[in-house]
């Protein structure tokens, strides 16, 4: 009833004026999760926020500050309008799910869980999934995989965390694009010069920010090639694949997702590395525009998937952050060897588990 009353006294008012209305979350080219922060001339007792055919209200203080959240939005990519002000293009997410993942327990139940999933596979495969209150599974996330176009999410970090431009308005952001929508392996190498100068030198930057941030097994060594609870889970090493040129485990590139959408919320490693909330949001962005429907969406019922996959002819991979309506999970699925199909059907049943796990609380 309240929120009703806010909406209809905010329209029987006379409109802001669009010029006296500022608006600092959401920006455009960002995830949204309903968070809503700016400032109005003083005198409204609401503002109204418009997603798709549906109205939000929003209470503005007594000096034109306002701030809330909006819970029920139209999931998607859409623009918006924060008092008449149109802001866009964002992608919709539910309600809290930009957020820090609790740190992460041992789920003995989901470990279970995954490891019999993953007998049904033919390659060799590995995955790592962390709730969002904090339960963590894993099946072979400590063995070394092939991590073909999956580095590009950290040569993408990398330079994230030295840009101090808008990224929207630099050139990098046409590259960004294209790795997150179609994999580009010119645009990575693109990244990884503008990151050190050279591809083999922005490949060290990048090992080197994973090293500092404690992620050691991720690895590579120039570019791509172009033309064609108390801790984390005892991560275990149950059946290794053959070694990589480029490689990384699931358990690493799941804590960089996790770390991600932490970034996004203000919080976490990324942001002390120089990655601002801000940018991590325009990368959850990108990466929930991608193209290829790689292992995760296929289980996630619908619900909007960041991601970024990798593959060659014997690898299959898939780095993701569900957004639920219980918050973010993060998630890795790699699998390696031959590919006639279990890859992806290992993938979708690992997410649709996790979920569901999720859902249970």
């Amino acid at each position: 009833m309240l929120h009703l009353l806010l909406i209809l006294a905010a329209l029987a008012g006379p409109a802001p004026n669009v010029h006296s209305v500022s608006v600092s979350s959401p920006q455009p080219n960002e995830v949204w999760d309903g968070q809503v922060r700016g400032h109005v001339a003083p005198g409204p007792a609401a503002v109204v926020v418009q997603a798709g055919k549906r109205r939000f209200a929003v209470p503005v203080a007594a000096d034109g500050r306002f701030a809330g959240a909006v819970a029920g939005a139209p999931l998607g990519q859409r623009s918006i309008t924060v008092a008449g002000t149109h802001v866009g293009p964002v992608w919709s997410v539910p309600a809290g799910s930009v957020a820090a993942l609790e740190p992460d327990e041992d789920d003995p139940a989901l470990d279970h869980e995954l490891r019999r999933l993953a007998r049904s596979a033919t390659p060799y495969v590995g995955a790592y999934v962390h709730l969002p209150d904090g339960r963590a599974a894993e099946y072979n996330a400590g063995s070394q995989f092939e991590a073909a176009s999956t580095l590009k999410l950290p040569i993408m970090l990398t330079w994230l965390s030295t840009n101090e431009q808008e990224a929207s308005e630099t050139p990098e952001w046409d590259m960004l694009e294209r790795i997150t929508g179609y994999s580009d392996n010119e645009a990575a190498n693109q990244v990884l010069e503008a990151v050190g100068g050279s591809d083999t030198a922005g490949a060290a930057k990048m090992v080197a920010l994973m090293t500092s941030l404690g992620l050691t097994h991720t690895y590579m060594q120039g570019g791509y090639l172009t033309g064609a609870g108390g801790g984390p889970p005892v991560i275990t090493v149950d059946n290794p694949p053959p070694g990589a040129y480029k490689h990384t485990t699931p358990a690493e590139m799941a804590r960089l997702a996790g770390w991600l959408v932490a970034a996004a919320a203000g919080k976490g490693p990324l942001v002390r590395h120089g990655v601002s909330p801000h940018e991590a949001r325009e990368l959850l962005f990108l990466m929930l525009n991608a193209r290829d429907p790689g292992l995760v969406p296929a289980g996630a019922g619908g619900l909007p998937v960041a991601h970024k996959i990798g593959w060659l002819e014997e690898a299959n991979n898939d780095i993701a952050i569900v957004f639920t309506h219980q918050g973010p999970v993060a998630m890795a699925v790699y699998t390696n060897g031959s590919e006639d199909g279990t890859a992806q059907t290992f993938g979708a049943a690992v997410t649709r588990a996790a979920l569901a796990a999720a859902r249970r609380g």
